[in-house]
């Protein structure tokens, strides 16, 4: 709902499909990015989902980078026991697709990459660097779910590619010490974003692997991990908000969003003292007034 979106600030969003690949199409997830576009915010979309070869809405995903304005790029799990297994050369003959298109649409052009548990897939990506493809295009989330992840996701930023961390969701006890232990560890603080999964779902394993339980992710992870950038890590508060900010924007390509400069979308957050959201702008126009919610989604009451 866009109401859940404005009272945690969100006003830009990427919108992606998972796991289920049957009853959830690319097709619905265009359709509902173009609904939270007409409600208020600004909306974007990777095609496709965990599985290869790719699952478009034209012959390949290619022409839905071309033709779709809003997708920003290719969604893919590595990984993952639910990923496809794709071998490295297929990895990187989908990349090449990708930076083509995005060279032809003028787009950033990004493989958006689900990261799971199973090692090796960042020794893959930097593999990829040295045989002279631009890591930029890769965009690895979950870089904090394993700590082997994680150590591997500090080495792949350090190469100059971006890591993005899931907000609320860490090996190391929260996405604010993922932060803090990156830009320590040397790795420029311009590489490093932050996203919620919001609405995704987070599925619970048992030690067989068999799934026991089922969960939906919040909206709310980054507002409350800037807090505690600001609030119990000392960060100031012009770095604490680039990482769900002017850093995604530069990831993707969007040259508009993340910043407050003459020419970008007008979208903004207005904080008091107490880093409380109190007034939410969106493209041009306030959804929220004085902490309160006066514009809501279609369906909202």
């Amino acid at each position: 709902m866009l109401s859940e979106l404005v009272k945690v600030g969100t006003t830009s969003i990427v919108g992606v499909c998972g796991t289920d690949f049957i009853s959830r199409s690319i097709e619905n997830l265009l359709a509902k990015v173009r609904a939270l576009s007409i409600e208020g915010v600004s909306a974007w979309m990777y095609t496709s989902n965990y599985r290869f070869p790719c699952t478009s809405m034209s012959q390949s995903v290619a022409q839905d980078l071309f033709l779709v304005p809003e997708c920003l790029g290719v969604k893919i799990a590595l990984g993952d026991h639910r990923s496809s297994f794709p071998r490295p050369d297929e990895v990187l003959h989908l990349l090449s697709d990708i930076r083509l298109t995005g060279m032809i649409t003028g787009k950033g052009g990004v493989l958006h990459v689900h990261m799971g548990d199973i090692p090796g897939i960042f020794d893959m990506f930097l593999s990829f660097e040295k045989g002279g493809f631009p890591i930029r295009h890769i965009r690895p989330t979950h870089c904090s779910r394993k700590r082997e992840v994680y150590e591997g996701s500090l080495e792949f930023a350090r190469h100059g590619g971006f890591v993005d961390y899931t907000a609320g969701f860490s090996c190391n006890g929260s996405t604010a010490n993922d932060i803090t232990e990156a830009i320590a560890s040397g790795v420029d603080p311009t590489r490093i974003t932050m996203s919620t999964d919001g609405h995704g779902s987070m599925p619970r394993f048992n030690e067989k692997g068999e799934m026991v339980g089922l969960a939906t992710g919040g909206v709310g992870g980054l507002l409350d991990t800037v807090r505690d950038l600001i609030g119990n890590h000392g960060m100031d508060p012009s770095l604490a908000l680039t990482f769900d900010t002017t850093n995604v924007a530069d990831a993707l390509g969007l040259k508009d969003q993340g910043r407050v400069e003459t020419g970008a979308c007008a979208n903004a957050c207005l904080f008091d003292e107490n880093w409380n959201l109190t007034d939410v702008v969106s493209k041009e126009r306030f959804l929220m007034r004085n902490s309160e919610v006066i514009v809501k989604g279609t369906f909202e009451e």
